[in-house]
């Protein structure tokens, strides 16, 4: 199935992720301190950076990031956080791609929380 020049299928959705949002709860009038809460629960196909790029990740300082691609959902921010329920592993959203080139899939640009 291709998808508007884009070689990317509904069926390389695998891995489960949860979308973490940060709020502030107050418990009996009381502020405490912020929390992530699940935002979203969703299937994701996780790309790490390719061996022919890698060299230039290092130059650039993105070797430790990963795209996430999903099925569009509204309302994902640069201020989540992306939990890969798999293998334990958190990840900082930096960037945002919308409906990436108009194909369904939202592609979600994050770096590693240990690496941040």
């Amino acid at each position: 199935m291709k998808l508007n020049n884009m070689r990317f299928n509904f069926s390389k959705l695998n891995q489960p992720i949860g979308i973490y949002e940060v709020k502030s709860v107050t418990e009996n009038g009381i502020p405490q301190k912020p929390k992530p809460v699940l935002y979203l629960e969703c299937f994701a196909h996780v790309e790490t950076v390719s061996l022919k790029d890698y060299e230039t990740s290092i130059q650039t300082g993105t070797q430790h990031n990963i795209k996430v691609f999903i099925r569009n959902y509204p309302g994902i921010t640069n201020k989540m956080t992306i939990k890969d329920t798999v293998n334990s592993q958190s990840y900082n959203i930096k960037q945002v791609l919308y409906d990436y080139r108009q194909s369904g899939f939202t592609v979600l640009i994050a770096e590693d929380v240990s690496r941040s």
